[in-house]
């Protein structure tokens, strides 16, 4: 799956852009990435998190390329997993 990124945007750039889950939660901002050396694709985007995922991941995520749904020059935005995670941490009877 490829995702959709907004012309004029350069991988280099993605670095420092804020992280929103699709439904508009703030995640946190992206500190790096993890680029496949033969593709040259992204692989995975690491993430300073942002409050309560702050506590639960240690301050870091680490977030697939698959997971994410596109990225402009001002955002990157990411499927909801993230916040169904969320509800079943803070509600482990579930």
């Amino acid at each position: 799956m490829s995702i959709k990124i907004s012309n004029g945007v350069d991988p280099k750039e993605i670095i420092g852009l804020p992280v929103y889950t699709e439904s508009g939660n703030y995640l946190g901002q992206v500190v790096d990435l993890e680029i496949d050396p033969e593709t040259g694709q992204v692989k995975n985007y690491f993430i300073k998190s942002h409050n309560f995922l702050k506590n639960l991941f240690q301050g870091h995520l680490i977030i697939r390329a698959r997971q994410v749904l596109s990225i402009s020059k001002e955002k990157v935005v990411v499927r909801d997993a993230f916040k169904k995670m969320r509800g079943l941490v803070s509600n482990p009877a579930r």
